[in-house]
């Protein structure tokens, strides 16, 4: 990297954290993390984004039954670890927003607008000094139904936030040179 290049320090220190040390997130955090979320690029400034914020432990145990560990576990094996997050946000996409001004391409653009928000909030959560996980292991009708979520609404992802109780270790990441193009497919950018 070069010296004169100034690195977003919570994206590289951002990992995927299944811990946590079930001690409270304060308001005044968590809105700092939610507000990062609504500060995303929307396609039309639509802004499909929606957040139901589970911290109550009757709810934290009835969301953690719609879990699962894996597209093959046929929607067994609980995620446990999310019970002892300071909160879980349920990260939802309302595709109307999007819809009045974009018609069926609503469905693709709508859920990368909160696929992006969710992104803000992870790199919030991590400055913070906060460990969160993107869950996508859940049932998706189990979680409308358990929450009241009308139709036109998507939950697309459950966010566990809290304070680590260990260091977990970041995932290895394909380098740029694996993933760019030059002005065409399949002939590098970067030089290996």
């Amino acid at each position: 990297m070069k010296k004169d290049v100034k690195r977003v320090e919570a994206i590289y220190k951002r990992k995927s954290t299944r811990a946590f040390q079930n001690k409270p997130i304060f308001n005044s955090t968590l809105y700092e993390i939610i507000q990062a979320g609504t500060k995303a690029p929307a396609s039309g400034n639509m802004q499909p984004w929606e957040f139901i914020i589970i911290d109550q432990v009757k709810m934290k145990k009835r969301v953690l039954e719609q879990t699962f560990s894996g597209f093959y576990s046929k929607n067994r094996n609980h995620q446990e670890w999310i019970l002892d997050a300071g909160v879980i946000i349920v990260a939802c996409t309302n595709f109307k927003r999007t819809l009045a001004r974009y018609g069926s391409l609503a469905y693709e653009w709508a859920l990368l607008d909160t696929a992006a928000s969710i992104q803000n909030m992870l790199l919030t959560a991590t400055e913070l000094g906060f460990a969160s996980c993107w869950v996508g292991g859940f049932c998706e009708k189990g979680i409308k139904h358990l929450l009241k979520i009308p139709d036109y609404v998507r939950p697309i992802g459950l966010i566990p936030i809290g304070l680590p109780s260990k260091e977990g270790f970041p995932k290895q990441k394909l380098q740029p040179e694996w993933v760019t193009h030059d002005n065409c497919y399949n002939k590098p950018f970067f030089k290996m």
